[in-house]
């Protein structure tokens, strides 16, 4: 039977831009992407820490480097820049997973991987 882990987790980015008039998505600098394992257009739960907000969409490759975390379309409703959220990607599995978690501060620069 599979089941549903998770598999990936960004802790505590920063928004730092937002765009209502844009395709929905969460805007990610591609280097976070890599060091958390997630790709780009897998859906991702958002979880905003300053509301409580809860969303999905999926995930755009933003510029490497950037330590951008962009939210568009209906997305944009739902946080301010400068809340911190919490970026989960899932997997079906017939067993448990290790998720990768990256933990950013303020800026968005990673302080720890897991």
């Amino acid at each position: 039977m599979l089941s549903v882990y998770l598999k990936s987790k960004i802790h505590m980015a920063t928004v730092t831009g937002k765009e209502l008039y844009y395709e929905g998505s969460v805007e990610l600098d591609e280097e976070i992407m890599e060091k958390a394992g997630i790709s780009e257009n897998e859906m991702v739960l958002v979880v905003n820490v300053n509301n409580g907000e809860r969303f999905a969409t999926y995930v755009i490759r933003g510029k490497r480097g950037s330590r951008e975390v962009k939210l568009n379309g209906a997305a944009a409703r739902l946080a301010e820049i400068g809340d911190r959220v919490i970026i989960m990607a899932f997997a079906l599995s017939d067993a448990p997973v290790k998720p990768k978690v990256v933990i950013l501060n303020e800026k968005n620069e990673i302080v720890q991987e897991k």
